[in-house]
């Protein structure tokens, strides 16, 4: 672990690297929020009970149960990290006690690197306010509990991906046709919020879909800002916002893409009143969590036997309503064809690993039929469309015809209620027809030319289209989480402590500083602000000498130079004109 003779935590935390440093800030992001001032505000805010209780949260039962037992072996004196290794092994029954003692290995390092544990391998310590946090920490049993069905086949794995494709196109429909509908006559806003029941209900019917997949599309779509509130002319209403036209020209897979991202960094889960998410703080998590382990069973795996190895792996928040909400979760990665029976499709295992939009859209579109822009029209007044149809074309047609039935394609019919909503947005029965014989695969049949024409002459007005502003970026809870700048900024505030002690013992002389114009210190500042250096300067003060100032630039401007005196530990303003050298510093561990 570490260098021998470490008395306290601080000690340790000193005597680490950068990159050990980086790695405790990326398993505890918590700590860079906001920056420690120093060494030891970091050692302090490591030790607390609150942060070390949301390290704890996320970590599997091996490592309550390692704490424990180190809890218990250090509680008079230091463990050496071989006999801990050997006691945690010594009180689980396992059956491979080479393959436990690896897992028990990595969960000790882990917890180091955490800084739960500190020391070095001889002599190894548990951090104090970690006692009372583990004090009843269960007993892993080994090996862990089983994930899935025997490994399943290539065949199998593209059944999965054909039902999921069912899924993805029933969602991205629903939505569509949602926005469509709204767009014609928006929904009704509820006073407390929300939609109301009965037109959740009226809406399942109209689309013939299931409530639950109607309730999820359109919550997961509101959250990504294509479905929001807006003004009428005597009220507000649901409707669709300027971002679903530019999302619905996109193509299919895309548009997954942002619906399933979505899903994955949303707040909430899908409640029994529409459009009136459920918020719970850790939902984050525990899709993360699903995700994690129905990526790792190699077939399906029913939720039941997911949410034991949930409640194995993180027992922290095991109970009643993690479980319920993890089943509503898995009930919406199902109807967005992330899931199904317990198993990921391929685009659900490329959500799993973070993927960039790009990715996920290429995944999914690879198990998608392609869009079609040609129908066929019957006398009946029936049209039928042998795929999905393309936005250019399905928007049209559904203002135009009723969807009977969906499927592979669908098949539309045109009535006199749906001919009067279609002149209603466009009052040109020609324009429609040409329209018609622009998809149609045959001749248009004259008994749906004479409908149209018929249909035409008593039309009363025409009626513009509703569509929402495009509303704010959904308000979501900050993410906790450790950025590659913030780290970096981190390490050099902590460096920065020592860095001004080897200045005390070692400080500069004016005479190592040499004199410069004012541009060659104006493009020195510069430079340094840029690319983040620590700067010697010789700086006139107002008593008339010169001092030779340890700082930080940070701003340059107006004459003035902002930036952090070491020496003072404060942020000062320079003037530009009284700064005579600049001798850069580069900061090391």
């Amino acid at each position: 672990m570490s260098s021998p003779q470490l008395r306290t935590l601080a000690e340790d935390l000193r005597s680490r690297s950068d990159g050990q440093i980086s790695a405790l800030l990326n398993a505890r992001p918590d700590l860079v929020h906001p920056i420690p001032s120093d060494m030891r505000a970091l050692t302090t805010r490591a030790s607390t009970s609150p942060s070390i209780a949301r390290y704890l949260d996320d970590v599997d039962v091996l490592h309550h149960f390692t704490l424990r037992v180190a809890t218990e072996l250090t509680a008079e004196q230091p463990t050496s990290v071989p006999l801990l290794v050997d006691e945690v092994v010594a009180r689980v029954d396992a059956a491979d006690a080479t393959d436990f003692a690896t897992s028990v290995h990595q969960a000790v390092d882990a917890l180091h690197t955490a800084a739960l544990l500190w020391g070095t391998q001889e002599r190894t310590h548990v951090v104090t306010s970690v006692r009372d946090q583990v004090a009843q920490a269960p007993a892993p049993s080994w090996p862990p509990p089983s994930r899935s069905a025997p490994p399943s086949s290539a065949k199998e794995h593209a059944t999965l991906d054909q039902q999921a494709e069912a899924h993805v196109r029933s969602t991205i429909s629903i939505i569509e046709e949602v926005g469509d509908l709204w767009r014609r006559e928006p929904g009704a806003v509820l006073r407390s919020g929300g939609l109301s029941t009965r037109a959740l209900d009226t809406l399942a019917a109209h689309l013939g879909a299931d409530r639950f997949a109607v309730s999820c599309a359109v919550d997961i779509a509101h959250t990504a800002g294509l479905l929001a509130v807006g003004a009428t002319d005597s009220d507000v209403a649901w409707m669709p916002t300027e971002s679903f036209d530019d999302w619905r020209r996109t193509p299919p897979g895309r548009r997954w893409a942002v619906l399933a991202q979505t899903w994955r960094d949303r707040q909430g889960v899908t409640s029994t009143k529409p459009l009136v998410t459920e918020e719970h703080p850790f939902t984050v998590t525990w899709r993360h969590h699903l995700l994690t382990v129905a990526n790792e069973a190699s077939g399906e795996c029913e939720i039941d036997a997911m949410l034991e190895v949930i409640d194995y792996r993180w027992p922290r928040r095991r109970g009643s309503k993690r479980s319920s909400v993890l089943r509503t979760l898995s009930q919406e990665a199902e109807v967005l064809g992330i899931l199904n029976g317990g198993g990921l499709s391929s685009a659900g295992r490329r959500l799993a690993a973070a993927s960039d939009s790009a990715a996920l859209a290429k995944a999914v579109t690879a198990h998608l039929a392609a869009e079609v822009d040609t129908v066929l029209i019957q006398a009946d007044h029936t049209i039928v469309a042998a795929g999905p149809l393309t936005p250019a074309v399905g928007r049209p047609l559904r203002d135009l015809a009723d969807v009977e039935s969906r499927g592979h394609g669908c098949v539309l019919r045109i009535s006199n209620a749906s001919l009067r909503r279609a002149l209603t947005v466009d009052a040109d029965p020609q324009a429609w027809i040409e329209f018609l014989r622009s998809i149609s695969s045959k001749n248009v049949p004259q008994p749906v030319i004479y409908a149209i024409t018929d249909a035409a002459r008593s039309l009363p007005g025409v009626r513009s289209d509703f569509v929402a502003p495009c509303p704010p970026a959904p308000r979501r809870r900050p993410r906790t989480r450790a950025t590659a700048a913030t780290v970096d900024k981190t390490l050099r505030v902590l460096r920065a402590e020592e860095l001004r002690e080897r200045v005390d013992e070692a400080p500069i002389d004016i005479s190592e500083v040499p004199r410069m114009d004012s541009s060659t210190v104006v493009a020195s500042v510069k430079y340094a602000i840029d690319h983040n250096e620590t700067v010697h300067l010789t700086h006139a003060e107002s008593d008339g000498s010169t001092a030779v100032l340890l700082v930080d630039p940070i701003r340059l401007g107006g004459g003035s130079l902002t930036a952090y005196d070491h020496h003072a530990e404060q942020v000062r303003t320079l003037a530009v004109s009284r700064i005579s050298g600049v001798v850069a510093i580069q900061i090391s561990a």
